[in-house]
This record gives structure tokens, C-alpha cells and sequence, in this order.
């Protein structure tokens, strides 16, 4: 009987959490509400070099590019915003397909863990982010599938394939986020090679 009530009252707490506006930014705009503007710069390191800016793409959702490798959230409903803003909505818009275990951009050779570079060796995929362009932000290896990081405004985010131990840079987007172009003509970059990285830790996807 004990066991009954105590699943009747986890299956009620439940049904009321599913029933609760998610509240979590980055927020859509509403009624009385201006919706968050957020961006994060993003880069793509194959093999030791980083490939170049992802043309934008038709975005229903609010989550786009702008040919600039930046990730401009501001999302334009409940399925964009909140727990739903997820860099899976932005690779669907430059056509990118990217998981655990595989990175396949546009124009670019699909890359698979235990694939090997043109040197021999054998690459995984890997997700580097920092929180903060401050010089003392290290960075932290995040673990799991890229596509479900909610990336948050100011973010630098480096998705890697190569050997595991190898060094991770910031992606050269980073620029962009001074120079943002949210309207009229999208800005362009041309990709350089960072070459310093602090040592970093591990920690889930958000």
C-alpha cells in the first residue's frame, strides 16, 4: 500500500511539472516580455585546422547563422526556447549533422570516431566550450553529443575530431561576437589556426 501512494504522489509531482511553463533562458519574446538575444561563437577543428564559415540556412525556429560561425538565439516559441534551444536546432539549419561519434559538415569528408587523419592517426570527436572570453577561462571538455549543448550567451564552443590528446583552440569566430551583424549584411570571416590552449577538465552536456 506504501509502495502505491508513494508512486501516486511521483506520478502527480510529475504530471505538475510537466504542466509548468518552462522558464528557462534563453526566453522567446511574449506578451509584456521582450524574448533574450543571445550569441555564441562556434568552430569546427578537423585534423589540426579549423574549416570554414557555415553558409546560413532557412531557420524557422530563431536559432541560425549568419555565415559568421556564430550561433544568434533568439528563439521564436516554446519549441526553440528554454531547455529546447539546443545546438541541434542550429546544425539543422547550416546542414551539419554532428553526434558522439561523427562530424559531417557541408563539403567537408564525414569523420567518424577511429577514422584517421591525413598523418596516420586516429581521431574521436570532442567538444570544447568556454564560459567566458576571459583570458583565465581555461575551458572544460564537455562529454556526450554536441547537438544537445544549450549553448548560453558569450560562449566560445569548439567542436574537435582528432587524436584525443591533442590541444583544442578557440574558434577564430570569436572575433565576430564584437562585430555582430543581426541585420543587413551578414559578417564573414576567414579561419585561422589558434595554436595556445590551456590544459581542461571534463563535465557532462547541460
Amino acid at each position: 500500500m506504501a509502495a502505491v501512494v508513494i508512486l501516486g504522489t511521483a506520478g502527480i509531482v510529475y504530471s505538475r511539472d510537466q504542466r509548468q511553463p518552462d522558464t528557462t533562458r534563453p526566453l522567446a519574446a511574449a506578451a509584456g516580455r521582450a524574448g533574450d538575444h543571445w550569441h555564441a561563437a562556434i568552430g569546427y577543428y578537423i585534423c589540426g585546422a579549423f574549416v570554414p564559415d557555415l553558409a546560413e540556412g532557412d531557420d524557422p525556429l530563431g536559432i541560425h547563422g549568419h555565415g559568421d560561425n556564430v550561433v544568434h538565439i533568439h528563439p521564436f516559441g516554446a519549441s526553440s526556447s528554454g531547455k529546447r534551444a539546443t545546438l541541434e536546432i542550429y546544425f539543422d539549419t547550416v546542414k551539419a549533422d554532428i553526434s558522439a561519434d561523427k562530424i559531417e559538415l557541408p563539403g567537408q569528408d564525414t569523420k567518424r570516431n577511429g577514422d584517421k587523419c591525413p598523418d596516420g592517426k586516429e581521431g574521436v570527436v570532442q567538444t570544447k566550450v568556454w564560459d567566458t572570453r576571459d583570458a583565465s577561462d581555461q575551458g572544460r571538455i564537455v562529454a556526450g553529443d554536441p547537438s544537445s549543448i544549450r549553448p548560453q550567451d558569450g560562449q566560445l564552443i569548439t567542436i574537435a575530431f582528432g587524436p584525443k590528446t591533442d590541444d583544442i583552440p578557440k574558434p577564430p569566430s570569436e572575433k565576430n561576437l564584437d562585430a555582430l551583424s543581426d541585420v543587413g549584411t551578414p559578417t564573414t570571416t576567414t579561419s585561422t589556426t589558434s595554436t595556445t590552449v590551456a590544459p581542461t577538465t571534463t563535465t557532462a552536456a547541460p
